[in-house]
């Protein structure tokens, strides 16, 4: 009889290890999914703060060079304009070009 008693005191201390065994499974997943979660979030957070970073230093930049762009573009039209067209000297050259004289 003790030896019925004692291989059910095992069998019940192998299923509360087993029920304690699952418990803590479970617990270690949920903590492993709230700190994937917890992790994904704070990457989001970084990277959308990054993101804006760049996009903000992007646009400062493209600013930059429209505006240096219209810049260089008035100055050469300003140069452009400056220039009076000399025709003697142009027909000159095309006489001298085309027919050699």
């Amino acid at each position: 009889m003790v030896e019925q008693d004692v291989i059910g005191h095992l069998m019940d201390v192998e299923r509360l290890a087993y029920d304690l065994l699952l418990d803590a499974q479970t617990e270690a997943d949920k903590r492993k999914i709230a700190a994937k979660e917890q992790a994904e979030k704070n990457f989001l957070a970084q990277y959308e703060q990054s993101l804006a970073v760049f996009e903000e230093k992007f646009l400062q930049d493209r600013t930059a060079c429209e505006t240096q762009r219209e810049q260089e573009l008035a100055q050469f039209d300003a140069l452009l304009s400056d220039i009076s067209p000399d025709r003697v000297s142009f027909n000159t050259y095309l006489e001298h070009y085309f027919f050699g004289s």
